[in-house]
């Protein structure tokens, strides 16, 4: 009942917002897998690890990666951080361990790395370098 109020809930604010829904997918004990749904011109997708908590969220515009991705573990600590524009890699990627210290980052400009930096087990620089 839970689940079904949780969905009826989602769809009402997707209404709302202009939203439409466009799939569902389950994992074999009922509890959601993944939801693709469009906002004007994106195509955007939420999925989730078999706990229920958020994996990986992003979207799609014209077909491409477009917009911050980011990837989660499966106790919901953000793992990575992500930009594209068009296509293209964008901006700063981050990238974190399940205890959320910093792990590396990598800085794109017009799809190109432009820039990399590393992190030791403890979170502090190890290293970095430009490209």
């Amino acid at each position: 009942m839970r689940h079904f109020l949780t969905l009826i809930a989602a769809t009402m604010l997707m209404v709302v917002n202009g939203q439409t829904m466009l799939q569902q997918e389950h994992w074999p004990d009922g509890t959601l897998r993944s939801t693709r749904y469009s906002d004007g011109d994106r195509i955007h997708f939420i999925t989730y690890h078999e706990n229920g908590q958020v994996k990986e969220v992003g979207c799609f515009r014209n077909g491409r990666r477009d917009g911050i991705w980011k990837q989660y573990s499966d106790t919901g600590a953000m793992l990575t951080r992500a930009g594209f524009r068009d296509g293209e890699r964008q901006g700063v990627w981050e990238f974190r361990d399940a205890q959320d210290l910093p792990m590396g980052q990598l800085r794109y400009s017009s799809g190109r790395l432009t820039h990399g930096t590393r992190y030791d087990e403890g979170g502090a620089l190890a290293s970095h370098r430009t490209y």
